[in-house]
């Protein structure tokens, strides 16, 4: 052969080889494989490490967290939370937070607060809209309404058979019929991401005030990171779990075994895969979530398939034009509870950096976050005006801006209360173990991290446990 064809030869060969070598998948060997490394999958990674077993912690993002959001302000430094802000002081949330190094501060914001008709544009009552007198009697009469129902109904969804009528009954026909109406405002506004909530069954919102909550607000034990920078928890999280924590990572197929699962990915570094002994599936498990990977069976598919959900988004706002120091409330004078129909702001919280406010948005219906960022702009204005503030930003350092936001849907998934009646949930919490396969995250729960981490600290973890000894 001639010289250049032995050079042309050689270069498609090294060529061949090379290719070859970056399509070859990097093995990983593991105890347990997680996908989803928010709040519930970093905790159950690092959980399992602190109880000595291997993990391969999957995460499409780059960071860990999930609906962890803490902005950076490049001036000054100075960091806040608009995610995920506070927890409450359980022996799991202080344990998890002593051992990855990161201090926790009582967690009492101090804000001046306004409520605003931001629909008809007018100014709502004096704050708090509700006295605290009203507040403490309801609570009492809610807390006798909690003490019917077991304990591990909070936890997770292990429903009395059948199922009691009051859960079903939408949440805004429960307060009535127990005189709980001054809870009702309180209680959209701290429980959020849940659409229309006076329309949904009571289960979902009891799940999610639930006595866990209760007592943390008779007591004062919420808390948050001491920083307000709550994305340092996730990074100390992450560098403890080193390499086993595989971020930028997208699942492109599971195939479960008898008696292990191999989950194949794509990442910045080539593909991966990972054999295990058991697989935890801590996202939303909607079909759209599942379906581009998971070999799903029939009853998953089933069961799965009935699952709706609301949707739920944040942002940070700059140049509100709202006065310095005052959050901003959503109201309104002529509904029910004076609760604003949905979509919609929550509030405009006033942040410890000058001339910002974070917001948090649901919707019962999809709407992309470019739609919903307008939407938020709209709702400053129509509050400005509300307020007696000019609307064209004159005077107010210019229009309004939102400089960060995210899209966390999809949130709060339901099923009808047919089919939660025919017994729903005995189906969904069966599928617990089947197929080496277990479940965490606030749909099997609730949304609260607090609620996430007991759920899975004392019935996931022990299963998965129990299971990899036998």
């Amino acid at each position: 052969m001639a010289p250049l064809g032995k050079l042309v030869l050689g270069l498609f060969l090294l060529q061949a080889a090379s290719a070859n070598d970056e399509a070859t998948p990097e093995i990983l060997k593991r105890d347990v494989c997680i996908i989803g490394g928010g709040s519930s999958g970093s905790y159950a990674a690092v959980r399992l490490r602190q109880l000595g077993k291997s993990v391969a912690l999957i995460e499409k993002a780059g960071r860990l967290g999930g609906h962890t959001n803490t902005y950076v302000d490049a001036a000054t430094g100075k960091t806040f939370d608009y995610g995920t802000q506070n927890f409450v002081n359980t022996t799991d949330v202080f344990n998890y937070f002593h051992s990855l190094g990161v201090p926790l501060a009582p967690f009492a914001p101090q804000r001046k607060a306004v409520a605003v008709d931001m629909a008809r544009e007018r100014p709502g009552p004096a704050w708090p809209i509700v006295s605290a007198n009203d507040t403490a009697a309801a609570l009492a009469r809610y807390k006798l309404q909690l003490a019917k129902y077991p304990d591990d109904l909070f936890r997770g969804y292990h429903l009395p058979d059948p199922v009691p009528e009051d859960l079903l009954l939408p949440w805004g026909d429960f307060l009535q019929k127990y005189d709980l109406g001054a809870l009702a405002y309180d209680g959209w506004m701290r429980f959020q991401g849940m659409g229309n909530v006076l329309a949904q069954p009571t289960l979902y919102i009891m799940k999610l005030f639930n006595p866990m909550q209760v007592r943390a607000r008779e007591e004062g034990t919420k808390v948050y990171e001491a920083n307000d920078d709550l994305q340092t928890l996730w990074n100390a999280a992450q560098a403890f779990l080193g390499d086993s924590a595989v971020t930028s990572a997208e699942v492109t197929r599971i195939d479960r075994q008898n008696d292990s699962v191999t989950v194949s990915l794509t990442t910045p570094s080539g593909p991966k895969t990972c054999h295990a002994s058991k697989l935890l599936i801590t996202i939303p498990p909607t079909l759209d979530n599942l379906k581009p990977f998971l070999d799903l069976s029939e009853e998953e598919t089933q069961v799965f398939g009935q699952l709706n959900n609301s949707y739920y988004y944040n942002a940070v706002v700059s140049r509100s034009g709202f006065p310095a120091g005052t959050s901003v409330y959503s109201y309104d004078s002529e509904s029910q509870y004076n609760i604003p129909a949905m979509p919609g702001v929550y509030y405009f919280t006033t942040e410890t950096v000058a001339d910002l406010w974070s917001t948090q948005y649901t919707s019962p219906y999809y709407q992309s976050l470019e739609t919903v960022k307008a939407k938020i702009l709209d709702q400053v204005r129509e509050a400005r005006r509300a307020l007696g503030l000019p609307d064209d930003g004159q005077g107010n350092g210019g229009e309004p801006e939102i400089i960060a936001s995210n899209d966390h849907s999809p949130f709060g998934l339901t099923v009808s209360t047919d089919a939660i009646r025919s017994g729903f949930y005995k189906r969904y919490t069966a599928l617990q173990s089947q197929r080496n396969t277990f479940w965490t995250g606030h749909s099997w729960s609730s949304g609260s991290s607090s609620t996430i981490w007991d759920f899975t600290e004392h019935e996931v973890l022990p299963a998965i446990m129990d299971s990899l000894e036998k």
